[in-house]
């Protein structure tokens, strides 16, 4: 299976990177691409963009808060309903130390939604990458 990383906003670009690509390569997920969005008008486009190439997007992005800044332009995208805590309905959450990230899936691809964060981000991954193997094999 191969997957992309885009990065959205982000600033530990390297060092997420390098926690992705080890953790994927324990799972036998290849990273065939690294992006960089630094616009938020440009990241439906890119993340279409990679979609078409791929399986798998991991979609890194600033995080400010308890979730990463680019969740919900991609939720209003993909026209995700969400409750009223603008929590996603029918969207895996992968919980972190303190932060949240989401696994949105079609039939045949996913986007791992991530903060900027290579530790919260291994926090995450066993969960991610648990669902993505059995779905994907």
């Amino acid at each position: 299976m191969d997957a992309e990383i885009l990065f959205c906003f982000a600033r530990r670009t390297s060092a997420c990177q390098r926690t992705l690509g080890r953790a994927a390569a324990l799972f036998g997920v290849k990273v065939a691409d690294v992006r960089v969005c630094a616009r938020e008008r440009s990241l439906s486009s890119e993340l279409a963009r990679l979609l078409r190439r791929g399986t798998v997007v991991f979609l890194v992005g600033s995080c400010p808060g308890r979730r990463p800044d680019c969740a919900e332009p991609v939720f209003r995208t993909l026209r995700v309903p969400l409750d009223r805590q603008g929590e996603p309905r029918g969207v895996l959450r992968v919980r972190g130390g303190e932060k949240t990230g989401y696994v949105v899936e079609s039939v045949d691809q996913a986007i791992l939604l991530l903060p900027d964060d290579p530790y919260e981000i291994l926090k995450m991954l066993p969960a991610a990458f648990g669902r993505l193997k059995r779905k994907f094999g």
